[in-house]
């Protein structure tokens, strides 16, 4: 088997470290994306990357002790909601720190597939395995609306881009309080988006989402009993509506691909280099990720619009090559 794989930060200039993590071992090809949140200066990692770090350490302790192909999913989520838990205790951090995970397992005969939030998996160049969230187009949507009003006000777009991260991460309130939004364009936006979500969830709930903005999202994680609840891992018990685990022959898969969100567009081919030109690609259409590529975020002159790993895996079907617990 032929396995390639990159991860590359947001910013750059290479300046700030990573907040995905990539894992390769023998039986085990997984990418893990912690959500990035605005870090205050301490000396430690990013609480992202302290999430992906934690659930990928687990999944190397599992994959030497345990049968993967085989462990309850439930009991999966619970090893590394521990890690998670204890990095978060142990670093005194605010709110909870949290990462998706797409992970490939694979066996003699069969491989399975376990993935929690949006990063993704694709098989044979044409199969996606992936699962995305309301939540997100919710904060997506409210991104494009903000970024409208504030392009109207200032001139650099890097400038425009940077409040409207900040709107979208603390939430009308906070902006609002600050002047980066005027009262009544906040209401504006949010009538808005009370009218064009009035399908997903009730209005009071949408308006204190957008009221306190990301960084208070995690209220919703591993949530079963609301419309913009999510799956997530982040150290408590990991809501199992929303997860992806199924198995397939290995017999049956050529080629894997296992990507974070960080690139906004599949390639026609299977390759590290046609990943790389399509994410090329999207930057080059929709730089600011307001068209085509719409995203909670967009790039910048010092940044992309997001951290972005994949691993590319082919000869996938030859058997006894790199199995689970070789």
């Amino acid at each position: 088997m032929k396995i390639v794989s990159l991860s590359v930060p947001k910013d750059r200039g290479l300046r700030t470290p990573n907040d995905d993590t990539v894992l390769v071992m023998p039986g085990v090809l997984a990418v893990f994306d912690g959500a990035t949140a605005p870090q205050k200066a301490r000396p430690i990692a990013s609480t992202g990357r302290l999430a992906s770090q934690g659930a990928a350490m687990a999944i190397a302790k599992l994959a030497v002790t345990q049968d993967l192909i085989a462990m309850p999913a439930q009991d999966v989520f619970a090893a590394i909601s521990a890690r998670i838990h204890a990095v978060s205790t142990r670093e005194n951090l605010e709110g909870k720190p949290s990462t998706t995970m797409s992970m490939a397992v694979i066996g003699a005969d069969e491989i399975r597939f376990l993935a929690v939030g949006d990063s993704g998996i694709r098989v044979n160049g044409a199969q996606i395995i992936r699962r995305e969230k309301p939540i997100d187009d919710v904060s997506t949507d409210n991104r494009l609306a903000v970024h409208r009003v504030l392009s109207q006000r200032h001139a650099d777009p890097d400038e425009v881009e940077r409040l409207t991260r900040f709107v979208v991460f603390e939430g009308f309130d906070e902006a609002v309080g600050t002047g980066a939004l005027q009262k009544q364009e906040a209401a504006t936006i949010r009538d808005d988006l009370i009218e064009q979500y009035r399908g997903l969830t009730d209005p009071d709930a949408l308006c204190r989402f957008l009221a306190k903005g990301i960084r208070q999202q995690y209220h919703f994680a591993n949530r079963t009993d609301h419309p913009m609840g999510f799956s997530t891992l982040n150290g408590d018990t990991t809501s199992m509506a929303e997860i992806i685990d199924r198995k397939l022959a290995r017999s049956d898969v050529r080629t894997l691909e296992i990507f974070t969100d960080g690139y906004f567009l599949e390639p026609q081919h299977v390759s590290l280099e046609a990943w790389e030109d399509a994410f090329a690609l999207t930057e080059k259409e929709d730089f600011h990720k307001l068209h085509r590529f719409a995203n909670v975020k967009g790039s910048t002159t010092r940044e992309f619009a997001d951290d972005r790993s994949v691993i590319v895996a082919e000869g996938v079907d030859q058997a006894g090559v790199f199995e689970a617990g070789a």
